[in-house]
């Protein structure tokens, strides 16, 4: 059992304690954050995404932050996940303020349908987390 299962345990034993639960829904998000990067929404969380399952829309957002956080300008960060699959096309990073920022083209297709795109823009937080730009 990994250091994170072995936490998750101790905390079900004692679950019925109030700052137990509460101690488990902090372990439960920084897992989720852990496991799927961090980028609060972006394009696989727009109306191109809303269609996406929960595990789709992980792996479309995880792809999103690879592309941002380590992608190479232009060249395309895939996902797949079931039947659907996108990949995530970084633009060239630029500063505002004290923020990196980047553009990207988020191209996905759910099941058999057609393949949809939408452009977005984020910037990189002090935390290392990317915040989409409206």
């Amino acid at each position: 059992m990994n250091r994170i299962g072995a936490a998750l345990h101790d905390l079900l034993r004692v679950a019925s304690r109030p700052v137990a639960v509460a101690s488990l829904a902090v372990l439960v998000a920084a897992c989720t954050q852990t496991l799927g990067g961090s980028l609060a929404s972006g394009v696989a969380g727009s109306s191109i995404g809303k269609d996406l399952d929960f595990v789709a829309a992980r792996a479309a957002r995880s792809a999103e932050y690879r592309a941002l956080e380590y992608g190479r300008t232009g060249v395309p960060v895939t996902w797949k996940s079931g039947s659907s699959h996108g990949e995530v096309v970084p633009g060239t990073t630029y500063r505002i303020n004290d923020s990196n920022c980047r553009d990207y083209v988020h191209t996905l297709t759910v099941g058999s349908g057609e393949a949809q795109s939408a452009r977005g823009t984020a910037c990189r937080q002090a935390n290392g987390t990317w915040q989409p730009v409206s």
